[in-house]
């Protein structure tokens, strides 16, 4: 677009560069425009008088004289308005269109309904230039939009002033509302993680997410949707989250909770969350993961849990609802099994902190995570350190252990068969001591690795790669406890399935090394 570069190189002149700034002229320009077309004014000073007099209310005083203005006119009044804004924001993180098609499209897809009439579209500027769609293609609702700055309502008045369906108005969805009307469908992409400064007794968090969404719910119809975007943290949050979690069960029914991909919207880089709130009471929560498919977003995983399983939780994590689904399966697959949290069968701690420094020739073996592979310890060149066993004594390790690690990008669990040297866990390793006698300590060994384990395991990640996973937090995991009798059929069958797995692989090894030699 050859012609906005002029136009931003004019106003740059004048130290004009932001995109705001850029999108307040051009927006001038195209007011002016069509009240000069309607009233036949050709007259450049007559054009400059009615914009001053027009336009300086509704977007703040022109600071420039004539000749500039109609510099910029001719420049500016050819542009398409919509792709020029489009071009202007299209890499900016200030949250004034901030939504790709594609989830656009999608959201557009979730007020098709026929019962739904009117809708609210909070901030609506985000959803440009898709939203102009939205008007053309529901002929049979009424939209009311909102924005918070007097520019942005400007435009989008502008932009829709052909459309009777649709009315704009100024407010911020992170103060009290008043509308005169509830809303059949209600879409909101709020702002993600500012703090705003509100009144702690009407609001559970000062988080900008979380009080648009307490605002926006209390004007939900009876019948009606809400779909709400949100960073991920809103669904595990503890503290206000938490207690805004538990405000909405009680005014509304939560009906799908949808992980969307990444970058779907310009202000952020997360992968967030699509929340969708029902007027009415729902049969089943749906758990749907969305991705990316020709430009669109398509359904790749989708679960159904009941209302009363999402209540119980104090989070609304994707990752456990789908792994307390998981485990429900494995339930009812390997029989009647209770569910016991790991920190009720035995005692959970992490190892000891060691530097660089500290490693030299001693007594002391360290366990780390290099020393784990295919699920058994591999007990040749751990590090070794030369302390007092008084010191250590509280991480030693003892046999019957099961270790998994606790930082780092891999998950890997082993047990402690034996013990060949005075040994203790290192800081990156979680110990896992049983100190019930119903329970076998390779049991859960092999829980913690099957897929089912290790996505439980995740789901008390706190970092977003990295992995850091507390001793308490992994305490809380709850893992099926069959009978002992059970438990020892499934370790010997792994043991025999195991023992030929590595039989073949040293015998391919041994094969492998063979060949590569003929080419000595």
């Amino acid at each position: 677009m050859n012609e906005l570069y002029q136009f931003k190189k004019l106003l740059a002149k004048r130290g004009i560069t932001e995109p705001e700034q850029v999108a307040i002229e051009l927006l001038r320009i195209h007011l002016t425009r069509e009240f000069c077309a309607e009233h036949h004014i050709k007259d450049p000073h007559q054009r400059y008088a009615w914009m001053q007099e027009e336009t300086g209310e509704r977007l703040g005083f022109f600071q420039g004289e004539p000749t500039w203005f109609e510099e910029l006119y001719r420049l500016g009044e050819h542009l398409d308005l919509v792709s020029a804004m489009n071009q202007l924001f299209r890499h900016d993180r200030s949250g004034v269109m901030v939504c790709k098609p594609p989830l656009a499209n999608y959201l557009l897809e979730r007020i098709m309904s026929p019962h739904l009439d009117n809708v609210l579209v909070a901030e609506a500027h985000k959803l440009l230039p898709d939203l102009i769609d939205w008007c053309q293609v529901c002929l049979d609702k009424s939209f009311v939009f909102t924005a918070p700055e007097k520019w942005q309502v400007e435009l989008l008045r502008f932009l829709f002033r052909n459309e009777p369906s649709v009315t704009v108005i100024r407010l911020s969805i992170y103060h009290p509302l008043d509308f005169e009307q509830d809303f059949d469908a209600i879409i909101a992409i709020p702002a993600f993680g500012v703090k705003m400064d509100v009144d702690s007794d009407r609001y559970f968090t000062r988080e900008s997410e979380g009080i648009a969404l307490q605002n926006l719910l209390d004007f939900l119809s009876s019948q009606g949707e809400m779909h709400a975007v949100v960073p991920s943290r809103f669904t595990f949050s503890g503290a206000g989250f938490q207690k805004l979690r538990e405000w909405i069960l009680r005014h509304a029914f939560l009906s799908r909770i949808a992980k969307l991909p990444q970058g779907l919207l310009n202000s952020s880089g997360i992968r967030p969350y699509l929340l969708t709130f029902s007027g009415q009471a729902v049969e089943e929560v749906e758990i749907v993961k969305l991705e990316l498919e020709q430009e669109s977003l398509a359904v790749a995983e989708m679960k159904q849990v009941a209302p009363q399983l999402v209540k119980q939780r104090e989070d609304w994590r994707f990752e456990v609802l789908y792994e307390q689904l998981a485990l429900e399966r494995l339930e009812a697959a390997l029989g009647s099994y209770r569910l016991e949290k790991l920190a009720d069968l035995g005692e959970l701690f992490r190892g000891k902190s060691i530097t660089k420094q500290q490693v030299k020739e001693g007594s002391i073996h360290v366990l780390n995570i290099s020393n784990i592979a295919d699920g058994e310890i591999e007990w040749t060149g751990l590090d070794t350190i030369d302390e007092p066993i008084r010191k250590v004594r509280r991480y030693e390790l003892k046999a019957g252990d099961v270790v998994i690690t606790c930082r780092g990008t891999v998950i890997k669990v082993g047990i402690v068969r034996e013990l060949p040297f005075y040994t203790i866990a290192s800081a990156n390793l979680i110990v896992i001591r049983m100190a019930q006698s119903q329970i076998e300590s390779e049991y859960v060994k092999i829980f913690l690795e099957s897929p089912t384990g290790l996505k439980s395991v995740r789901t008390f990640q706190r970092g977003s790669k990295v992995m850091n996973i507390h001793p308490d937090d992994l305490g809380e995991l709850e893992i099926p406890v069959p009978a002992l009798e059970k438990q020892h059929q499934l370790i010997k069958k792994y043991r025999q399935e195991q023992k030929l797995f590595l039989e073949a692989k040293e015998r391919w090894q041994k094969m492998r090394q063979t060949i590569y030699d003929q080419f000595t």
